[in-house]
């Protein structure tokens, strides 16, 4: 019988990272090194932060969006404050939480 860890790994391999489920391949460019891996856009956190940090001047709009991971497509954990782009995208990242090997960052930028 598989331990609880090994059944995790293997439903976000078969259900949440499947590009014909859940995930999307988008070019990720972090630290120096682009390369397109499958992405989760978590919708109903995005939806959350977009209330947040509303303080900004007139004209300037935050985005926020929160996406999904694995560690291993990544290569290694970002640091929060780092340039970070989606596509063709330039987020700044404002926060990570890594959950068994699966990363959870938070991007924002501002746009006028």
């Amino acid at each position: 019988m598989k331990n609880f860890k090994e059944m995790l790994d293997k439903d976000l391999e078969t259900t949440f990272y499947n590009t014909n489920e859940f995930a999307q391949v988008r070019k990720i460019k972090y630290d120096g090194v682009s390369k397109d891996i499958p992405v989760v856009l978590d919708s109903e956190e995005t939806k959350d932060r977009n209330g947040i940090g509303s303080d900004h001047a007139e004209g300037i709009y935050g985005r926020f969006i929160v996406i999904r991971v694995r560690l291993s497509d990544l290569g290694s954990e970002p640091r929060q404050g780092a340039r970070f782009w989606i596509d063709n995208n330039l987020y700044t990242i404002a926060n990570v939480l890594n959950e068994y090997n699966e990363l959870i960052i938070d991007l924002e930028r501002f746009d006028e």
